[in-house]
């Protein structure tokens, strides 16, 4: 089930919409002004968005490029509905940020289809962003789970304390870079917590041994910290 915001001012059209999406949860806003509260408000989240032309008080079009803006950073697909068939709308409509256009009336199996592929693309993108690969190491933010591909093809879930695992999930958002142990600290435990550096390199080391068979490795750079590398 996905959150769709419909911007439709038609009580007619909010039916149709309602029956063709039932399986998913429709918030309504029949002007411009309702759309921007809504999407402004923190507690509102949505995956896709159906933005009307007409509307009472303005153009759909002409707040396209402000509901982009409030909906940043978040990747959210806005699918133009229009009974203007005109190729200088639609054009405008593309050239503000619509990530597609549907003429009005649709058709029922068109448009469900259009809107199911947006919603596989925000999927896609949230698997992305929630998924780390390093080498053969996977680490599903999600889940907080640390799975890595052995060269047999067996894929092994490794048993990591949330410590080890924020610390690798640390040092492998940037491969490469040293983290000091006093980063580490704060990254992982926090600032306030009275940790020892002699903790992180305890937590470092039972790590290493989990990734005994990855081609990872964690390599402590001298009197510095440590940063992570594919195996040579």
């Amino acid at each position: 089930m996905a959150r769709i915001l419909c911007i439709e001012d038609s009580k007619d059209f909010q039916i149709y919409l309602g029956a063709l999406l039932k399986e998913h949860s429709l918030t309504f806003a029949a002007s411009v002004s309702e759309a921007i509260r809504i999407v402004s408000s923190a507690k509102d989240h949505f995956e896709l968005i159906l933005l009307d032309v007409g509307l009472p008080d303005g153009n759909g079009i002409k707040i396209l490029p402000q509901l982009k803006e409030a909906l940043s950073p978040r990747f959210v697909p806005i699918i133009v509905l229009s009974a203007d068939d005109d190729i200088l709308t639609k054009v405008a409509a593309f050239g503000v940020g619509a990530d597609d256009y549907v003429q009005k009336p649709p058709n029922a199996s068109e448009l469900r289809a259009r809107i199911e592929s947006k919603l596989r693309t925000i999927q896609h993108f949230e698997n992305e962003r929630n998924t780390h690969q390093f080498g053969n190491v996977t680490i599903d933010m999600n889940q907080m789970i640390t799975q890595v591909h052995l060269q047999s093809g067996q894929l092994v879930t490794l048993d990591l304390t949330p410590y080890e695992f924020k610390i690798l999930k640390l040092l492998i958002s940037r491969p490469g870079q040293v983290y000091t142990r006093e980063v580490i600290i704060d990254k992982v435990w926090g600032i306030d917590k009275f940790i020892t550096p002699r903790t992180v390199d305890a937590h470092v080391s039972h790590l290493r041994k989990k990734l005994v068979d990855s081609t990872a490795e964690i390599e402590t750079v001298l009197s510095t910290g440590y940063k992570i590398k594919l195996k040579s």
